[in-house]
């Protein structure tokens, strides 16, 4: 139609980044200076189907993307930094820190990261590895040896139905401090 894109800005500044979203069953309005409108009215045809066009030729997100409805929380461990955790969950940096409100990529021992992994089934994935290191004593109760970076919670979460007290219960364990190569028994 010839408008100049800093026109349309100028008369659309709810639109960031040049976009105009879509949202199903919802329109949006475009403005266009007045001398305009008589072009595009008369070019509509044309113009939506081109946008049609262009709209089928780009590439489309990931389907893992957009669910995002998963959630872990993560404690760090000694060794961790968030390359490693974003790599470990299929996600960005980026997307770490700002899930978490954090700054710079200074992490602490101990620190809780909220996390959406890419793939859900990937930290499932990854929780099941490290139920491998269980063992199943003369008893038939299985067994689970503590590591660095442990806690009664995150022990908890890689068996499913085990809760952090039936832990302390069937351990005879009080406070939370856990002890590195300790043998916890993890079912009964």
């Amino acid at each position: 139609t010839g408008v100049k894109i800093e026109e349309l800005q100028f008369l659309n500044p709810s639109y960031k980044l040049d976009i105009i979203p879509y949202i199903e069953n919802k329109n949006y309005y475009l403005r266009l200076p007045r001398w305009a409108v008589g072009i595009f009215t008369s070019n509509e045809d044309q113009i939506y189907a081109y946008a049609q066009k262009d709209l089928e030729t780009r590439e489309k997100p990931l389907p893992q993307f957009l669910k995002a409805d998963t959630k872990i929380v993560y404690r760090v461990k000694n060794g961790d930094y968030l390359g490693k955790i974003a790599r470990k969950y299929g996600v960005r940096v980026s997307q770490i820190k700002s899930w978490n409100g954090l700054r710079s990529n200074n992490l602490k021992i101990g620190q809780r990261l909220t996390i959406y992994p890419r793939n859900p089934s990937l930290s499932r994935s990854n929780a099941a590895k490290k139920t491998t290191k269980t063992k199943v004593n003369a008893s038939g109760k299985k067994t689970y040896t503590v590591e660095s970076g442990d806690s009664l919670w995150t022990i908890a979460q890689k068996f499913p139905g085990v809760s952090v007290q039936n832990i302390k219960d069937w351990n005879d364990i009080s406070g939370k401090n856990l002890k590195i190569g300790t043998v916890l028994i993890v079912s009964q």
